[in-house]
């Protein structure tokens, strides 16, 4: 057989069974219902198997819902934040928009989805040990020190009421075994509820890498208050956590602005480094309308949340009495 006759019979026999064997001995795409898309784990594929297997509980994305009509925002008030966003949960109708799409840094609104990710995980009842890391935790605190066991429920309260780091950092590494994988499973879980111009980089907010907009974490409180417990724990203004055999004794305060003075507010959580300004996250329920209301790098969160609350109440035709102003 010639050199030729030799070549043409490797170009149409042998390279053709040679690809027929790869496609049948490689390895199987990974479906984008399997894994995130556009967020590379560090952990590998792994951590996305570990996030997924341990998800006790949650409530299904509703992605399909979406921002509506602007109804009022003509006639909107002048805010010192440089975001902002009010937004009817239920129709879509936003009521006050400023900025509302730019991306910003959050600070301690950043808890919300560390609550979010904890109680989907991990039951509340589950006891996590205080490590050093997170009892070393400065800035805002609940207390807690190494050594000391908590319940998961407890560290929530320390979480969401006095703002606390160290209970941000001993939840994180109670419920994925580190707070490095922990805020992996907090970008999952952004990407999972449509979260496009979000980024978590720690699970207490003290890292000003991290960032949001107005829109996005109108959508995850959206979410966040559909979970009951994370309702309650939000809504509740004091709490004692009583001295027991695992930890001492200690008092809880609600920091959240307005939710003890402005009526129908019940909860959700303020923010503030001086990289981000104040911020914070509104939830108000009055008449059958359920409103959120997000300001961002704000230099009054608290005057500036009343008048997009007034704003928006008044455009749905419900008359709010207060002496806030």
């Amino acid at each position: 057989m010639s050199l030729s006759n030799k070549y043409l019979k490797f170009i149409f026999i042998v390279v053709p069974i040679t690809m027929v064997l790869a496609l049948l001995t490689s390895p199987k795409p990974v479906s984008t219902s399997e894994y995130v898309v556009g967020f590379v784990s560090r952990f590998g594929t792994d951590s996305k198997k570990a996030y997924m297997e341990s998800t006790l509980d949650f409530y299904e994305p509703d992605t399909n819902w979406v921002f509506g009509e602007r109804w009022g925002t003509a006639t909107q008030p002048g805010i010192s934040g440089s975001s902002g966003i009010l937004v009817d949960i239920n129709s879509g109708k936003v009521l006050f928009e400023k900025n509302s799409e730019q991306r910003l840094k959050i600070a301690s609104l950043t808890k919300i989805m560390t609550a979010v990710v904890a109680l989907e995980h991990k039951d509340p009842d589950s006891k996590i040990r205080v490590s050093e890391k997170a009892a070393g935790t400065g800035e805002n605190i609940m207390g807690i020190t190494e050594g000391e066991v908590y319940t998961l429920e407890e560290l929530m309260y320390g979480l969401l009421l006095p703002s606390g780091n160290d209970a941000a950092y001993a939840i994180a590494e109670g419920v994925a075994g580190s707070s490095d994988r922990f805020v992996e499973w907090m970008n999952f879980k952004a990407k999972e509820l449509g979260l496009m111009n979000t980024y978590f980089a720690d699970p207490s907010g003290l890292d000003d890498t991290t960032y949001s907009t107005a829109q996005d974490l109108a959508r995850l409180a959206r979410y966040a208050m559909k979970n009951p417990r994370f309702r309650s724990i939000v809504g509740t203004v004091d709490i004692e956590l009583p001295f027991t055999e695992t930890h001492k004794y200690l008092p809880l305060y609600n920091q959240t602005n307005l939710l003890a003075t402005y009526p129908g507010v019940v909860g959700v959580k303020t923010g503030y480094t001086e990289e981000a300004g104040l911020t914070l996250v509104t939830y108000a329920s009055n008449e059958g309308y359920e409103l959120v209301g997000v300001v961002l790098n704000s230099t009054d969160r608290k005057g500036d949340m009343v008048l997009m609350l007034d704003h928006g109440y008044g455009t749905v035709g419900v008359a709010i009495e207060h002496n806030l102003l």
